[in-house]
């Protein structure tokens, strides 16, 4: 059983390792886009990713299976014990409840089931800098050089530019600290490997705190800077009217990215979302209606749905944000690291989980905002 999951592991382990190496270039750097081959070959390989993970799982919950009947005294099958193996492992696939030794029936079931919370659909998109340097410097071509002009032969009068200038955006990771409390009942008697589940439970609450400083962080202190604080004065696009944006505004938004970039996406909440859809006005805005609810796009732009988002309609709030994400950089010096600790007197085990990051835009002039007004 081990060995069979340590192969599917060492599969997986190389397939990533191959798709990574489709991304990003020998410098580290994401690549901007793939041909239709690489593409194809990609998607392929993401489908069998999820198929071995899906495998992997299973075999980890077979594994943790095995442990919890041994922990009662029962034995693999091969193995003299007081209750067929095969009969004990199938009731827990199906989990339903099973007699052990005359105790009475016992609910056997290894799996963790956990609240639902939101998707965090912008963290696929940002551009990740990965390393252990306590700083990092990213390269910043900004202000756009100076229109070029025409000059006579042999002119020796020619301006030197006073706009391009190669300046640094210096990001510097810091401390992310999440503390679990696990019973030891939890931890030793209860049939869920609970150490095991810890990286996923972490991970998505690291996500969640990464996603939302992604929107709406503040950059004050420690703070990462979100995309829709950091819209600057001048990429404010404002609503024609008072109140929650329609459809029109969302067109003017999307059709002032278009003129720019070709991979840009907008981001919105679902209750401003749900307020465009409720626009009245009939026309060429219906046209554009149908288009989002089939696609969800706008123009052709990608629309983006997150709970992140902030919904406020008052004056000024900015209410949609569009941008190339990958123009939205996040520095990380460490993987999540996670640590049990104990306290004399206490029987819990505390989980410390750390992680060290920040994330701000690389350019905020390259994002621009839907205002009301």
């Amino acid at each position: 059983m081990m060995k069979k999951l340590q192969e599917l592991i060492e599969e997986r382990k190389k397939l990533i390792a191959e798709m990574r190496g489709m991304l990003y270039t020998d410098k580290g750097e994401k690549r901007d886009n793939l041909s239709t081959e690489e593409n194809e070959k990609y998607q392929t390989m993401v489908q069998r990713s999820k198929e071995l993970g899906d495998m992997i799982d299973a075999e980890m919950r077979q594994v943790a299976q095995e442990e919890e009947l041994r922990k009662v005294g029962f034995k693999p099958e091969g193995e003299q014990g007081n209750v067929s193996y095969r009969d004990i492992q199938k009731a827990m696939s199906e989990k339903r409840a099973v007699t052990l030794n005359g105790a009475g029936a016992i609910s056997v079931l290894s799996e963790l089931f956990k609240v639902l919370q939101a998707k965090t659909p912008v963290l696929e998109r940002v551009r990740y800098f990965r390393g252990a340097n306590a700083n990092t410097n990213i390269p910043i071509w900004n202000p756009t050089i100076a229109t070029p002009n025409n000059y006579a032969e042999g002119a020796g009068n020619v301006a030197w530019d006073a706009q391009g200038q190669l300046g640094i955006r210096q990001l510097t990771p810091v401390a992310y600290a999440s503390v679990l409390p696990v019973s030891a009942e939890a931890v030793k008697m209860g049939a869920i490997n609970i150490e095991s589940e810890l990286n996923a439970i972490f991970a998505d609450a690291f996500a969640q705190a990464f996603h939302a400083g992604v929107l709406q962080g503040d950059g004050l202190g420690r703070n990462m800077l979100g995309l829709f604080p950091a819209i600057p004065v001048a990429n404010r696009i404002p609503c024609a009217a008072a109140g929650a944006p329609v459809v029109a505004d969302l067109v003017s938004l999307a059709l002032g990215m278009k003129d720019r970039t070709d991979n840009s996406v907008i981001i919105m909440n679902p209750s401003i979302y749900s307020s465009i859809l409720a626009d009245v006005t009939v026309g060429v805005a219906d046209l554009y209606k149908e288009e989002l609810i089939r696609s969800k796009t706008i123009e052709g732009v990608p629309v983006l749905l997150t709970s992140g988002a902030p919904n406020a309609t008052a004056a000024g709030s900015i209410v949609a944000v569009a941008g190339e994400l990958n123009q939205y950089a996040i520095a990380m010096a460490s993987e999540i690291t996670i640590e049990p600790k104990k306290i004399v007197g206490d029987t819990n085990t505390y989980f410390e989980a750390t992680v060290f990051a920040n994330g701000r835009p690389i350019i905020s002039e390259n994002f621009f905002g839907l205002a009301t007004i």
